[in-house]
């Protein structure tokens, strides 16, 4: 969970992933919080209501209503001010969509720890900067001088001494020239503008977010991965489907897939009480295939 700003009756947060979206699906009833969201405009003609476009605008609701959905939660309320105060409105609170919750949430989820190394270059410069929760934070700066393929190779060799995932971008074909004298992958993304305008630009695309994407599935890939050798080593440790709710108070950890939620939330409540760790997983990636059959898969501490 990545926190924005934390106050002592208000704090604004973005849920990074699933197990971040559960957290907030069993603390935030009652809660006011507060979204952009889109809402219908009413136009009052001749004393007649017609309905408008819908237009964006920031929403605060007291939350009465949840709804798990897969991906999402549907949070319904009535709305707290302006002028459909008291009317009822729908927010849906997502994963990488900035929320803000009126009272106090305790114990918060860790945010998550990724980094990307980002060279916004072309012929005359290469600047590098390190992506960390939302923010950039520059490191070096290469200047070509006119070396041209000196000026290749100084900023591959940077980039070979790197363990983060790499986005190399900018205008012309010069990212295409260093990407081919590294022996990692690494993303590419055409810009129209180097140097600062660049880096603004880059932002309001979306190769930063499949990076972080993928830097996810391969944390979910690894936790499927774990629960599924333990069913093959230490079947006797592990129970699955509806005889999970046999062993509710003995679980370490349960595995889950997110559309499956509503069917197993009592368990999952009553599990987490007890001290389980929910690992709550996307059905539809490939490296869930397997997990499937099981729907949940829960883990006993002995």
């Amino acid at each position: 969970m990545r926190i924005i700003k934390k106050e002592k009756e208000e704090i604004k947060l973005i849920p990074e992933n699933l197990k971040d979206l559960w957290f907030l699906y069993n603390r935030l009833d009652n809660l006011v919080i507060e979204q952009k969201s889109l809402r219908t405009k009413s136009i009052n003609r001749r004393g007649e209501i017609l309905k408008g476009k819908k237009i964006p605008q920031i929403i605060a609701i007291k939350l009465e209503k949840k709804k798990w959905e897969s991906d999402k939660i549907r949070a319904t309320g009535k709305i707290v001010s302006g002028s459909d105060k008291n009317k009822y409105h729908s927010l849906n609170l997502e994963i990488d969509k900035k929320l803000k919750v009126e009272g106090e949430l305790k114990n918060l989820p860790k945010e998550e720890k990724y980094e990307i190394l980002i060279c916004v270059v072309d012929k005359k410069r290469a600047d590098f900067r390190i992506y960390k929760s939302g923010k950039l934070r520059e490191t070096k700066k290469i200047p070509s001088k006119g070396r041209e393929n000196n000026f290749y190779k100084e900023v591959a060799s940077n980039l070979k001494k790197e363990s983060r995932e790499i986005l190399v971008a900018g205008p012309g074909n010069t990212k295409d020239k260093i990407s081919k004298l590294l022996d990692k992958d690494v993303v590419l993304d055409n810009l129209s503008y180097s140097g600062e305008k660049g880096v603004k630009e880059l932002l309001k695309r979306g190769s930063i977010k499949r990076i972080i994407e993928k830097l996810r599935d391969r944390q979910e890939a690894e936790i499927v991965k774990k629960f599924l050798v333990e069913i093959k080593k230490n079947p006797e440790k592990v129970c699955y489907g509806s005889a999970v709710e046999t062993q509710i108070k003995k679980f370490k950890e349960i595995l889950i897939l997110s559309p499956l939620i509503t069917k197993y939330e009592r368990i999952l409540i009553e599990a987490e009480k007890n001290g389980t760790e929910i690992n709550i997983v996307r059905s539809e990636k490939e490296y869930c295939e397997e997990v499937r059959k099981f729907e949940i898969i829960g883990i006993l501490w002995w």
